[in-house]
């Protein structure tokens, strides 16, 4: 919101909890680590406990950085907007982290074609879909804090 000027990336998914969709359903090809509700789960755990050896915040800390290199590089961000995030993704607390879920209405984003794209299976953790949205603006979407699930 501060940096891209209310415009966001969003890696997606129909199930927020994946595990109680129907048997048949491609939502079940949707591994741990691309269910939102486990990621939630996960992350607000580790975020909580402050854990130093949680995977997906290291990957998140990593994928943070390279991006606000990457926004710098395409003149998307200033230099001291670099090194902001550059520094706020490397501060000792990882209560930063804390994890929220995006509910995202579909019908206005497939409205104009070519926002609601399929991840190429190679990029899926598994072959449930799995959706992006490289510019989802603020007003697109609800955030929700859920609490002990």
């Amino acid at each position: 919101m501060k940096y891209k000027r209310g415009v966001f990336y969003a890696w997606c998914s129909e199930h927020l909890d994946a595990t109680i969709a129907p048997g048949i359903s491609s939502a079940h090809f949707i591994p741990d680590n691309s269910r939102p509700l486990w990621i939630y789960n996960y992350v607000r755990q580790a975020a909580h406990a402050e854990d130093q050896g949680n995977d997906k915040i290291k990957n998140y800390r990593k994928t943070f950085r390279s991006l606000a290199r990457d926004w710098f590089v395409r003149g998307e961000i200033t230099q001291a907007q670099r090194d902001e995030i550059i520094a706020s993704v490397r501060a000792g607390s990882w209560r930063i982290w804390r994890p929220v879920i995006y509910v995202i209405p579909r019908a206005p984003i497939e409205a104009t074609p070519g926002r609601l794209i399929l991840a190429p299976r190679p990029s899926r953790g598994a072959y449930g879909e799995e959706y992006i949205i490289s510019d989802l603006r603020r007003d697109e979407f609800d955030v929700v804090t859920l609490h002990e699930l």
